[in-house]
């Protein structure tokens, strides 16, 4: 059976689909609802935060995880 990356606090990723979209960086995952949700802080902006299901954020046609800065 095939199974998925782990994603894990500092992985990145963009949104798929648009032209220019920003990192979003893993800040913390919250385990206590189900499905487990990843709150994500734009990098350079860490006051913009969004929260995303891990599902969603391992569905590579919602979200592409980018290398890390640096590599």
């Amino acid at each position: 059976m095939f199974s998925k990356p782990e994603i894990v606090v500092g992985d990145r990723f963009i949104k798929v689909g648009n032209f220019r979209m920003p990192v979003w960086k893993v800040a913390r995952i919250s385990n206590g609802s189900r499905p487990p949700h990843a709150h994500l802080e734009k990098e350079g902006a860490e006051r913009d935060a969004i929260t995303v299901s891990i599902p969603a954020l391992g569905d590579s046609s919602l979200f592409r995880r980018v290398m890390p800065a640096g590599s």
